[in-house]
């Protein structure tokens, strides 16, 4: 069976939804923008990851899906190119 989430978990995730809706309105176009882009934004990259910085809208990168799985795939080079930052 699947865990329920947490009050505390079910918070942050009401939070995230509305700061990201409003985040991708005004973000429309990926800003990763790499060989593979489809051109609009449909995910929010977690630079810094999800953790502490979950709702941290500073941290966040508007990208579309193709970018968003290369960045993921791509770790070393993505923070070289300033998508992701350092976890360590």
């Amino acid at each position: 069976p699947i865990n329920q989430k947490s009050k505390k978990m079910q918070v942050i995730d009401q939070a995230y939804t509305k700061l990201r809706r409003k985040f991708m309105e005004g973000h429309p176009m990926c800003q990763a923008a790499l060989p593979c882009c489809t051109g609009g934004s449909t995910d929010v990259h977690h630079k810094k990851g999800r953790g502490i910085y979950h709702l941290d809208i500073t941290t966040w990168l508007p990208v579309c899906r193709n970018c968003h799985t290369w960045i993921e795939t791509n770790p070393t080079d993505a923070i070289e190119l300033g998508f992701s930052d350092s976890r360590h």
